[in-house]
């Protein structure tokens, strides 16, 4: 290859590279926003029959903003009220404060099982210890408790920071999501031919709809079923402990970060069976869901195989975290149509019948 080919192309590399580390940054931003304006641009494109676009994608953004910000500005209030709570009890039980009024005797209702009943009693109090004399040697779980709840903080503002600029760059691409679009299908027309490349197109836009749409699916139903168990066991503030499970439900797995805790409160309180009860519900039925109902969704919405749903939000979710759940089988999806195309299948050959 001659210089006048070489050198072209070696600009065009370094520009490349250049804008690449500019934007990336602004990269999972970038990300979130396409994935809220491809699952939702027909409602869009529909809006935008009555309204001018830049009224649209702002109702829109500020709609979003809503539904997102108030919930998370909320749990940070509340959690922080709580985290407080917690550190000054964790602090007395520390000090003695608390192990002289007999709150480490085993819960009643624990003593009360049949057989196992008095042998676990009795573990619990060979096992309890007087906190307030290993002062000095755990009092620095109190430091560590007020660090943790600062970070908590901190990944907080950085998350609501991120959502503010997802949706910053969100307005844009409504207004000129056309645009966008067409220089996109041009430019991969220039690599496969303009049938190949809406195809292509068309596939990210439906598989990214049918992942948004069957993971809130998901995530409102886990929500409601653990209003339902955390009602049944009458776990204190159940509502919002349901609506923050739900959030968390988006994860895979997320949400056992809220029930556990609720099991291991009602347990300490002297609930004990309602605490080991609400734990098998919240992990096997509610789990299932997440499990078997989620994917199934999605491959519904995305005309994808269930397996290959399945792992594309499981194995994105662990290679690319939250953002991994949408792209997993997006690219998946993008993979399989590659392998037809160079097979020459029919597409959706890979679909298995209904």
């Amino acid at each position: 290859m001659n210089t006048e080919k070489l050198m072209p192309l070696l600009l065009a590399g370094l520009l490349g590279i250049g804008c690449l580390l500019i934007l990336l940054p602004f990269l999972p931003a970038m990300l979130w926003a396409a994935i809220l304006v491809f699952a939702t641009w027909p409602f869009y494109r529909r809006a935008c029959q009555y309204l001018p676009r830049q009224i649209v994608a702002l109702l829109i953004t500020t709609a979003i903003a809503v539904l997102v910000l108030l919930p998370l500005l909320h749990i940070a209030a509340r959690a922080g009220v709580a985290m407080h709570h917690w550190q000054a009890i964790l602090h007395r039980a520390i000090t003695g404060g608390d192990t002289q009024n007999g709150d480490l005797a085993p819960p009643q209702s624990m003593l009360k099982l049949p057989v196992i009943g008095p042998i676990l009693g009795d573990l619990w109090t060979s096992s309890a210890v007087d906190l307030g004399q290993v002062g000095d040697a755990t009092r620095p779980l109190v430091t560590e408790f007020a660090h943790t709840g600062v970070k908590f903080v901190l990944a907080l503002t950085r998350g609501l920071v991120g959502v503010m600029v997802a949706l910053f760059i969100a307005f844009f691409f409504y207004v000129s999501g056309e645009r966008l679009a067409g220089a996109c299908s041009l430019i991969l027309s220039r690599i496969l031919d303009e049938t190949r490349s809406r195809h292509f197109m068309k596939l990210v836009g439906d598989t990214v709809r049918g992942v948004v749409f069957g993971i809130l699916g998901t995530a409102l139903m886990q929500g409601a079923l653990y209003a339902l168990g955390f009602a049944v066991a009458h776990a204190p503030q159940a509502l919002l402990l349901a609506t923050i499970a739900g959030f968390f439900s988006i994860i895979p797995a997320g949400a056992i970060i809220v029930y556990v805790p609720v099991c291991l409160f009602l347990a300490a309180k002297g609930h004990l069976l309602a605490g080991i009860l609400l734990a098998i519900y919240c992990f096997a039925v509610v789990g299932g869901a997440d499990s078997f109902v989620r994917p199934w969704l999605i491959s519904r919405g995305a005309s994808l195989p269930y397996l290959v749903t399945l792992l594309g939000v499981l194995g994105g979710a662990i290679a690319f975290g939250a953002l991994g759940i949408f792209l997993g089988p997006v690219l998946l999806a993008l993979g399989l149509a590659a392998a037809e195309e160079f097979a020459g299948l029919p597409r959706g050959a890979w679909r298995a019948p209904e």
